[in-house]
């Protein structure tokens, strides 16, 4: 990382220890007008991948690379993650939802010959987790109405007990992206992120915000790198390695693994699934493609 971005990160990092608890209520970012149908906006041309062989730099001084994924074989590396088999919400969590190919894994979301949605979440439960780093994925998002897309982390202690997050886990919430939400509002150019803790009954509490990436720029159909730096102080969430925000709530002092996923679901926060489902595989519109993910913590 050169010399620009490594003190806009390490002074985000300094300003963890002096935040506080964000109000779950704290309104958004404003999206703009609601929108009576999907129109797919015309997709940026895409950011040119890092050279090959090339390898990463750290994101911080000090410290070192201990997992990564490029995507570089010809399916998902069942060493590095588990790839669900089951139905969630409205849709079947099916493997061949997840390919991978040039260099890139592609979550796609699709319906069948029987009206029945198709989707992927992959994780690294009992293969890789992590307590505290800096964890980083370059994702395209291009998703439409009833799907939303995420990458982030999860304990399997979510909720257990109820006002300890600190040993029962915290969702982290890297990134998650929709084109819409329940109303119809495009929020398409919008980066959620966020932590979730206490469970998801009445104790749930939450820290989010939704806005624009630094820059201003597009999200849907672009290229991005998210990212979150975890340590013992806090949390701070980034874009393209520009910090966005950072909270010192509810943090989380166990090991979690690492998810990323689409979910469907109509007529719920992410609008309402399009009028004779998202077609077939071969010809859906409707996915994330992520070109890696990788893990750091502190050498040493």
């Amino acid at each position: 990382m050169d010399a620009l971005i490594r003190p806009a990160i390490a002074a985000a990092l300094a300003a963890v220890c002096g935040c506080g608890l964000l109000s779950p209520g704290e309104p958004p970012a404003t999206p703009s007008a609601p929108v009576p149908g999907w129109t797919p906006p015309d997709a940026p041309i895409p950011a040119p991948p890092p050279p090959a062989g090339v390898a990463p730099s750290p994101p911080l001084p000090g410290y070192a690379l201990v997992w990564r994924d490029e995507f570089d074989g010809t399916a998902v590396d069942p060493a590095r993650w588990v790839v669900e088999a089951r139905r969630r919400r409205d849709a079947l969590n099916d493997p061949a939802s997840a390919t991978v190919q040039d260099g890139l894994l592609r979550i796609t979301t699709f319906t069948d010959e029987a009206g029945v949605h198709h989707t992927g979440y992959l994780e690294t439960v009992g293969l890789f987790e992590l307590t505290y780093g800096y964890v980083e994925a370059r994702i395209r998002f291009h998703e439409v109405p009833g799907t939303w897309c995420a990458f982030w982390l999860y304990p399997e202690t979510y909720g257990q007990p109820i006002g300890d997050p600190g040993a029962a886990g915290v969702e982290i919430d890297v990134v998650e992206h929709r084109v819409v939400d329940g109303g119809g509002w495009n929020v398409r150019d919008l980066v959620m992120s966020g932590i979730n803790w206490d469970g998801f009954g009445a104790d749930w509490k939450k820290a989010h915000r939704t806005q624009p990436p630094p820059d201003g720029g597009p999200v849907w159909g672009a290229w991005r790198t998210f990212s979150v730096l975890w340590t013992p102080a806090g949390y701070t969430f980034y874009v393209d390695q520009q910090p966005l925000w950072s909270t010192s709530a509810a943090v989380s002092h166990r090991s979690q693994p690492i998810y990323l996923t689409c979910e469907v679901k109509d007529r719920s926060w992410a609008g309402t699934i399009p009028s004779g489902g998202y077609g077939p595989a071969a010809a859906s519109e409707d996915f994330m493609e992520v070109d890696w993910v990788r893990a750091w913590q502190p050498a040493p």
